[in-house]
């Protein structure tokens, strides 16, 4: 732990590095463990001047000599890492049904996590989450002066300035926001699968369609920062009414709140016998779980869904020509059926003639790749 050294708060010693120390952290970041002579090579700054620069970072332990490398002839050399411990990020991903709260070092190593889920009510959320965290860093015995920042990615209509009131009174460290999409876009991006890649997309199928893209390496934003534009291309002219009240969406098809309506409308009209629970009581994931065990109503509707969905995507996929598309979220979650499926449709409805796009059912950061992007952005944040 960082608590005997302390001079600044962790964020003020970031705020007071010179442009060439953060340049060196960005290098040490994204290619740590490394060694002198390859930093010297990749920030193009001489010997002298990096010793110089590698000193201040040492010294506010931001970063730290690591484990003995390879030797080409001659004493080894040290490798040069961020510091794993005495620096924390917090990150927060608020959704319509769940909110997880993380504690990350300057890796995104996640060092704690806290799901907020049962009873869940997001007219009250803000309220519970500022003491989740205290009580977080006071089981890990983090001191509000190792907290560089906080990150935090919301739906689309979260209001999130109360929250955002409480956590700057509070902590007093800089609170990078964004929606939740685009914070795991960036995360998987920078730190996840997605790195080295410059066009990808990370779209999480829930209560709503939630989309972050990122093209030639830079974050698309859409009218109003709306995280929801993909899962409100029209699939359908006359097609189901949709909540935004356009008809046809591909929301309108693949929203878990949609599916499983759509499935107990289905069943009541055939009045079916055998279900372990009330039909007014089903969930998307039962849905997902009869469909699985190949009930025929379950199964279209899954089907039917990963139809239009795929529909969406191989539009998204002739426009864009990504490299990755990370598919997560709860139904992808609960439905490798409606993953397949979806990913089948996509490729058949795109022709394209070579296969080269790579598609996951999660990214690196699994079911974390919200709240661990909202790291990722205080991560950015301080290294420019």
């Amino acid at each position: 732990m960082r608590k005997e050294v302390s001079v600044l708060e962790a964020f003020e010693s970031f705020e007071s590095l010179n442009d060439r120390c953060k340049y060196i952290f960005r290098i040490i970041q994204e290619n740590g463990p490394i060694a002198k002579n390859e930093l010297a090579s990749k920030s193009n700054i001489k010997l002298t001047t990096l010793n110089r620069e590698l000193k201040i970072l040492l010294d506010e332990k931001i970063i730290v000599e690591s484990h003995i490398g390879e030797s080409t002839g001659g004493r080894k050399p040290s490798l040069y890492d961020i510091n794993q411990e005495g620096l924390y990020i917090i990150g927060i991903d608020i959704s319509r049904i769940y909110t997880k709260v993380v504690i990350t070092n300057l890796k995104l190593k996640i060092i704690k996590e806290r799901l907020l889920s049962n009873e869940y009510n997001i007219e009250t959320i803000s309220e519970f989450i500022p003491s989740t965290i205290k009580e977080l860093c006071m089981r890990l015995q983090i001191e509000k002066s190792e907290i560089v920042g906080i990150g935090i990615g919301i739906f689309s209509g979260f209001k999130i300035y109360p929250l955002y009131e409480t956590l700057r009174k509070e902590f007093d460290v800089p609170i990078c926001i964004d929606n939740g999409a685009n914070a795991a876009v960036i995360g998987e991006h920078k730190f996840g699968i997605g790195k080295g890649k410059d066009n990808i997309a990370y779209i999480n199928c829930g209560v709503g369609i939630r989309t972050g893209i990122i093209s030639s390496g830079t974050l698309i934003r859409t009218i109003d920062n709306s995280e929801d534009a993909f899962g409100h291309m029209i699939v359908e002219v006359n097609g189901e009414l949709c909540s935004c009240g356009n008809y046809g969406c591909i929301e309108s098809y693949v929203s878990i709140s949609n599916i499983t309506q759509r499935f107990i409308s289905m069943m009541k009209e055939i009045n079916p016998v055998g279900l372990n629970k009330d039909l007014n009581n089903l969930n998307y994931r039962d849905v997902c779980s009869l469909a699985e065990q190949n009930n025929e109503i379950a199964m279209n509707i899954i089907k039917n869904s990963a139809l239009y969905f795929g529909v969406g995507l191989s539009n998204y996929m002739k426009l864009f020509n990504p490299e990755l598309i990370i598919l997560s979220g709860p139904l992808v979650e609960c439905s490798k059926l409606f993953y397949n499926t979806a990913k089948e449709i996509a490729f058949e409805k795109c022709h394209i003639k070579s296969n080269d796009i790579e598609f996951r059912d999660s990214g690196y950061f699994e079911d974390t790749s919200i709240a661990v992007g909202a790291c990722a952005m205080v991560i950015e944040k301080i290294k420019k």
